[in-house]
């Protein structure tokens, strides 16, 4: 169980990697039909990696350098570990360029004009999301996000040692 928990950045990393491939390989059909967008699906597909991988490379760092003992030291930011601070951090900063490209940087018209990126539920028949959608909708998912945050902060959940 040890190599589970203090190694549980491959998880999340290979999680990441592999939504992007499928966001890679969804977009296909989509650059057939209109190859001007390719451009554009290259670029989200390059942030998806870079940027959706910052948090589990900093708990990679924090693992493997013995900073942090396993992942669940990471739900415990109250401990006030540099590592597990620098990681919530990276949450945030992520948020806050997330909401900067939603609302300031055009990115729900981009999501809009790149079907396939986000989806909704198949069975409503239009699958992709409209800007106003994905306007509408980012504050519910972000504030999910920050609820969960301060939960952290809030609560006290020990850490267990392997």
């Amino acid at each position: 169980m040890e190599i589970i928990f203090k190694h549980t950045w491959i998880m999340f990393i290979a999680v990441t990697i592999a939504n992007g491939l499928i966001l890679k390989y969804r977009s296909k059909k989509y650059i057939l039909q209109n190859p001007e967008l390719k451009e554009g699906y290259d670029k989200y597909f390059k942030g998806w990696m870079i940027f959706g991988n910052i948090p589990w490379v900093i708990m990679m760092i924090g693992n493997l350098s013995g900073i942090t003992q396993n992942t669940f030291e990471y739900f415990n930011p109250k401990a006030m570990n540099t590592m597990v601070l620098i990681f919530h951090f990276s949450i945030i900063v992520l948020w806050v360029l997330s909401v900067r490209w939603i609302y300031f940087k055009n990115g729900a018209e981009f999501i809009e004009t790149h079907p396939g990126l986000f989806q909704k539920s198949i069975f409503s028949g239009n699958t992709n999301l409209t800007a106003k959608q994905v306007k509408l909708f980012f504050p519910l998912m972000l504030l999910g996000g920050i609820a969960g945050m301060i939960m952290m902060w809030v609560m006290d959940i020990p850490s267990p040692q392997f």
